[in-house]
């Protein structure tokens, strides 16, 4: 069918744009060890550009949250992202690294739109049995853009490149951008647009959630936004400081350290699978949720005692914990937006989901380290119990309120 073609080709151009996007922006991070020592600077220093790209990433996107439905996306997205391949690219080029603040804060401004509006025209343009495979791609391309920050990234230092990555990614990205504006205008041609229609739908295809006054709207836009803060925050809290976690507590080489916390991402992937695949299989997403975060109260709690008792042990109480949060993480900024139904606008949501994320990512592994720092490994983790704990009631709470207005 030819319309089925078109919806392929958008499914892959957004994919590929997320890669990218994700791939490019995540080199810097890749390449931190080898440009303190290009430039000279401390860890704080070079820290300072992806604070500084998460900070306007994440605030660019709450404004686009209000303008989301008057934004061409084919256009925006199209032209924003085209330009921050030119950024990325530039990256390569700077010589002092004042400049990299600069271009990466602009980058976070480019880059804001991906998530959300890419959520957007999938919804629009896919029918409802098909937003759960373009939801799945979505998410393994995370892992992939890992793989491609990392090796690219490896391979450059390898070879005495540093800046190799930021030109050919850069350039790719730029490639993917016109790819996505491609796709959007031959759906616009030949794809009927997917409509919500709330009195022709079946009691079982109704939303979960159905949000008709201006009140219940902003509650849920900031609860929502307060919940994928938290849960982006525990799930950094652990990512980011597992290799320093393994090194001083368990005395594992650097090397090994560094691979483990490179393979960690990967195996997150599962997660967002399975995620996806139990949502689909139970229509209220929020009771897989929940399922999922008490399974994440138990890890967490285990973590507290047996997190210095055994490297293997604390190895797959985290790991585990990572992928499970990974799902709730998928869940909140995936699923949600695609599924919450009419009334509300899918890449705004979406927007607003990974701002949240954003915030917690600039935030949570600083927050960590200085407890960590000032306090103790264990208390961190007692931390992330709470947190978890808490999001667990909170959502529970939120399901029985749903099952008795049902």
């Amino acid at each position: 069918m030819k319309q089925t073609k078109f919806q392929n080709f958008l499914i892959f151009s957004c994919a590929f744009l997320w890669i990218m996007m994700m791939g490019s922006k995540n080199v810097y991070t890749a390449e931190i060890v080898e440009l303190q020592r290009i430039f000279n600077a401390g860890k704080a220093d070079i820290a300072l550009a992806m604070t500084y790209y998460f900070i306007t990433y994440s605030i660019a996107q709450i404004l686009m949250f209000f303008f989301m439905d008057r934004i061409n996306i084919k256009w925006f997205l199209g032209l924003s992202m085209f330009l921050s391949g030119i950024v990325t690219v530039l990256v390569a080029l700077i010589t002092e690294l004042w400049q990299a603040w600069w271009l990466l804060s602009l980058n976070g401004i480019l880059q804001a739109g991906v998530w959300g509006m890419c959520l957007a025209v999938l919804k629009r343009y896919l029918p409802e049995s098909r937003l759960a495979f373009a939801n799945t791609v979505m998410n393994v391309g995370m892992a992939i853009a890992g793989i491609i920050s990392y090796g690219s990234s490896a391979f450059a230092v390898a070879i005495n490149k540093w800046n190799l990555p930021f030109i050919v990614l850069g350039i790719i990205l730029s490639i993917s951008a016109a790819l996505f504006f491609l796709s959007v205008y031959l759906c616009e041609k030949h794809v009927k647009l997917t409509i919500f229609d709330e009195k022709n739908t079946s009691l079982e295809e109704k939303p979960i959630l159905l949000l008709k006054t201006k009140r219940s709207k902003s509650v849920f836009f900031i609860s929502s936004f307060i919940l994928s803060f938290f849960v982006h925050y525990v799930f950094y809290a652990g990512m980011n400081w597992m290799p320093d976690m393994l090194a001083e507590n368990h005395n594992l080489p650097s090397h090994i350290c560094i691979l483990i916390s490179t393979l960690a991402p990967i195996a997150t992937i599962i997660g967002a699978i399975v995620s996806i695949i139990h949502c689909e299989q139970h229509r209220n997403f929020i009771s897989v949720a929940l399922v999922y975060l008490g399974v994440g109260v138990i890890l967490s709690f285990l973590m507290i005692f047996l997190f210095k008792l055994n490297v293997v042990v604390a190895i797959i109480i985290l790991v585990t914990y990572l992928v499970i949060f990974q799902g709730v993480i998928t869940i909140t900024f995936g699923v949600l937006p695609l599924k919450i139904g009419g009334g509300i606008n899918s890449g705004g949501l979406g927007c607003l989901m990974n701002a949240a994320g954003g915030f917690a990512a600039g935030f949570a592994p600083m927050i960590t380290g200085l407890t960590i720092e000032n306090i103790s490994w264990q208390f961190s983790y007692i931390v992330i119990f709470i947190i978890t704990a808490l999001l667990f009631i909170t959502i529970f709470l939120v399901n029985l309120k749903l099952s008795k207005n049902r």
